[in-house]
């Protein structure tokens, strides 16, 4: 078979940010299978990075391991700086890195609040833009894509600041598709609905089950599906899409029906 149907992503460099483990770990890769050099962004998760870079390097891939705090703006800019330096450029941009805080509407304090906005919206907003800073002055267009989630797009309760970082992604992705269009960089989301992993197994042991009898698909999603939906948009299939939220939920959000 033909090396660029095989790893279309080949001489590509791209990031993954909170690639430490479960979905962007998945993503990374991924990402790498497709022949790309994968940067493991993560915080303060040395041991599981190191783990995913050394899966990707036996399966005859390259990584590296940045750590580095996403909510901080310099260290946005100082991950994509480092990636440069060591693996020579920059061409894809996965802001994955987030974080949930489950509670009532009326008991989110404003110290929750800037937690999980920092890291969720900020830290993507001003990593796809020191990615895109980096893409632009490269000169030959690149990919952003940010993880986003279904309570973005439907009503969850005790999700709310969470929910609202996650819509606030969608359309990150579409008005910076609309300012990045002229320089050939695509944007877009993926709305990940209910995925197995560990944290949602460790919330209920029974999770894949729950899920599997209310999902129109008839299963719950792995981070399998979530890193396939990431490897379209990112590649050379995907250059007329931009803009757009890509929903990973096997139907989920047609019907909002919970376990």
């Amino acid at each position: 078979m033909d090396d660029d149907r095989t790893r279309p992503l080949s001489g590509r460099v791209a990031v993954v940010t909170g690639a430490s483990h479960e979905i962007g770990a998945a993503m990374a890769e991924e990402l790498a299978r497709r022949g790309a050099a994968v940067a493991i962004a993560h915080h303060g998760a040395p041991e599981l990075a190191a783990a995913v870079a050394d899966r990707i390097g036996a399966a005859g891939g390259r990584a590296i391991e940045v750590d580095a705090d996403l909510s901080i703006v310099d260290d946005n800019r100082r991950l994509v700086q480092r990636v440069v330096e060591e693996l020579g450029r920059l061409d894809i941009f996965v802001a994955n890195a987030g974080l949930t805080r489950w509670a009532p509407f009326l008991d989110v304090d404003e110290a929750t609040w800037d937690t999980v906005v920092d890291l969720n919206l900020k830290g993507s907003y001003f990593g796809a833009q020191a990615a895109a800073r980096q893409m632009i002055e490269q000169g030959n267009g690149g990919r952003i894509v940010f993880s986003s989630s279904v309570t973005g797009t439907l009503a969850i309760a005790n999700a709310s600041a969470y929910a609202v970082t996650k819509a606030g992604l969608q359309h990150m992705a579409r008005v910076l598709a609309l300012e990045l269009g002229a320089h050939a960089i695509t944007v877009n989301a993926l709305a990940i609905g209910a995925t197995v992993n560990e944290r949602n197994l460790a919330e209920d042991p029974e999770y894949a089950e729950h899920w599997a009898g209310v999902l129109p698909s008839g299963r719950a999603g792995t981070t399998g599906d979530v890193a396939a939906a990431l490897g379209f948009l990112v590649s050379p299939a995907a250059a007329q899409v931009t803009g757009h939220t890509l929903t990973v939920d096997g139907g989920w959000s047609g019907t909002g029906v919970t376990p």
